[in-house]
């Protein structure tokens, strides 16, 4: 069931039979870090995602940790129950029981979340120091990705936001946390999702008791744009000499977000194709290294979530053999660009990808609650429709045979083509070279007669 009450805030309801004894709840605010376009604003909408767990609300002004305190009785213990990326911010919850009573006091407690905290200095403070520390932990990591993104990626949103890496954070006065979650916590911003073995009709009837009533506060912004990928800053080669770096070497292509797909049998063709282009790729590299471990070399694409589409082939080397890895990877890269796919290898890629698909019907009994909803989450978001794993198996049954190789290898000529190809490496032995760059193009052409890296 989808919807959207009077006010704006929108709704989707799943219900589904699992061994789960509750169901999950998530709320979702659509105004992540690219909306904090106003000076001081950088990191806040982490924080708020952290003040939400510990401050008093309007009426329980003196009751610290007013969600955690009244939740934790009704839900199960989770390692996360918050995130914040570039669009938005999530809370989700997975109860311990069924019953609208419990239901009731949970949407409640969004409801708190999104409109009555006082935002207590305490309670401010705590959550200061908390996502200080997540920061310093993860600024290495943070800091090696977004080197990596600024080479692939330039001017999408992983690489204009910095952040993770936010000095606004321990400074920012009371007054311009308020004014950021007041403008970004409005019915207008909001969905609520639940998922489990629930009447769909009670919970639309809870949800419109505790967030039907919620007027908007401010006057409603424009929507921020999201930043695209500026095609003529992707350089064609970059490097990474930290140690602490992976060992690989990555061939991409990034491209703009593709569009909303027009109908499910559209965003269905679409998936199945990503997956089944995927799985020929994988054959492809790994036939060429049969001995080597499966995760050693591979193929992903990456559909959306960072702003962009990417498609990635990796290989992960050993030791020093940096240079035989890019001349490996660019002459593969090269030949199907060249030649397309195998009947073999197209024909295992279709065999690969049903008793994949089985397996993940199979299994979809078993897959929790919460990330049911995070899924669905994102896909109305988006515009698109809520696959299971089931109907995508009963759809490649009818679609697979029809595609052959030739369809398949246009398929990759034009993915791979229609965007700006890079080739990166990541090496600690680059460090001691005089000129990496120059290195990596010699290497790349030391097997390369099919196509040219300029």
């Amino acid at each position: 069931m989808l919807g959207r009450l009077r006010n704006g805030v929108r709704f989707a309801i799943l219900s589904r039979r699992g061994s789960e004894p509750g169901v999950a709840l998530l709320m979702r605010n659509e105004g992540g870090f690219i909306a904090e376009h106003r000076p001081g604003e950088r990191g806040l909408a982490h924080l708020i995602e952290h003040i939400v767990f510990h401050s008093p609300v309007a009426d329980a002004p003196d009751d610290f940790d007013h969600l955690e305190r009244l939740g934790m009785p009704l839900t199960l213990p989770a390692p996360t129950a918050g995130s914040t990326s570039w669009r938005e911010t999530n809370y989700y919850l997975s109860t311990r029981s069924a019953a609208p009573k419990d239901l009731d006091v949970l949407l409640g407690l969004f409801r708190d979340a999104a409109t009555n905290m006082t935002l207590r200095t305490d309670a401010v403070d705590a959550s200061r120091g908390e996502v200080v520390r997540e920061m310093a932990e993860k600024k290495t990591g943070n800091d090696i990705y977004a080197r990596y993104i600024a080479a692939v990626a330039p001017g999408s949103p992983n690489d204009v936001i910095d952040a993770q890496n936010s000095a606004d954070v321990p400074i920012a006065s009371i007054d311009t946390i308020r004014a950021l979650y007041h403008r970004l916590y409005q019915p207008q911003n909001m969905m609520i999702v639940v998922v489990g073995n629930i009447d769909a009709g009670t919970v639309r009837t809870l949800i419109e008791k505790r967030f039907g009533d919620w007027k908007q506060a401010v006057p409603a912004s424009r929507p921020t744009a999201v930043p695209t990928v500026r095609r003529d800053h992707i350089r064609p080669i970059s490097f990474s000499a930290l140690p602490q770096a992976r060992r690989a070497v990555l061939m991409t292509v990034v491209m703009p977000t593709p569009a909303a797909p027009s109908s499910r049998d559209s965003q269905l063709r679409a998936d199945l194709m990503d997956l089944l282009v995927a799985r020929a790729v994988n054959s492809r590299l790994q036939a060429l290294q049969p001995h080597s471990a499966a995760e050693k070399t591979g193929m992903f694409i990456e559909n959306g979530d960072q702003g962009h589409r990417q498609i990635m082939v990796w290989d992960r080397y050993a030791g020093d053999q940096w240079p035989s890895a890019v001349a490996g990877l660019k002459g593969a890269m090269c030949t199907l660009s060249s030649d397309g796919f195998t009947e073999k290898e197209w024909a295992l890629a279709k065999q690969n990808l049903l008793s994949d698909l089985a397996h993940r019907a199979a299994a979809m009994p078993g897959m929790p609650n919460v990330d049911v909803a995070k899924d669905l989450s994102h896909a109305v978001a988006d515009g698109r429709g809520l696959i299971s794993p089931d109907e995508r198996l009963r759809h490649a049954r009818k679609m697979l045979p029809a595609i052959d190789v030739r369809l398949g290898s246009k398929w990759w000529h034009r993915q791979w083509g229609s965007g700006v190809e890079h080739l990166r490496v990541e090496a600690p032995e680059l460090g001691s070279v005089a000129d990496p760059i120059s290195a990596i193009r010699v290497a790349a052409k030391g097997s390369d007669t099919l196509c040219t890296l300029q």
